[in-house]
């Protein structure tokens, strides 16, 4: 009975290893009373590690804090004209003015390809501006069903 177990402190012959009540105290310095409550001893015995916890929190909530207040004030898209605009724009129909519309424009014409537009330059350089939209008929590669598709879009 009086052989010591690894592991176990030797103690008087009546008294509980575990027992805290009377156990000895540990003789770690610190402000009185500290040692006593259980928790506040942890944090007196760790206070290094503690104070670099609490400073890391306080570096992270601050650039959260300076991030979000300059987020919040530059906009992230820079639109170049407003929602009335582009309403405006979605709403208005394609109308090209076939006697000023490079092939370009008159290319956005249904049925009209890229040698269709610049027939019709070809035609109006040599003739002159069309008079009306019934006159695109004369160009070379546009019939009566291409005009029709045409003039819902297509002005003089």
């Amino acid at each position: 009975m009086g052989k010591a177990v690894a592991g176990v402190r030797k103690t008087h012959k009546n008294t509980d290893p575990f027992d805290t009540a009377t156990r000895r105290r540990s003789a770690e310095p610190g402000p009185d009373g500290l040692s006593r409550i259980p928790a506040l001893g942890f944090l007196w015995r760790h206070r290094a590690h503690v104070f670099v916890c609490l400073a890391v929190v306080v570096v992270l909530v601050g650039a959260a804090l300076y991030s979000s207040r300059f987020t919040e004030r530059t906009p992230r898209v820079v639109y170049s004209f407003s929602l009335e605009e582009a309403e405006r724009e979605a709403e208005a129909p394609l109308v090209v003015d076939i006697n000023e519309a490079d092939a370009e424009k008159l290319d956005e014409l249904p049925q009209v390809g890229p040698a269709t537009a610049e027939e019709i330059i070809s035609h109006r350089r040599a003739n002159g501006d069309f008079r009306t939209l019934d006159d695109l008929e004369e160009v070379p590669g546009i019939g009566p069903k291409t005009v029709e598709e045409i003039k819902p879009f297509a002005t003089v």
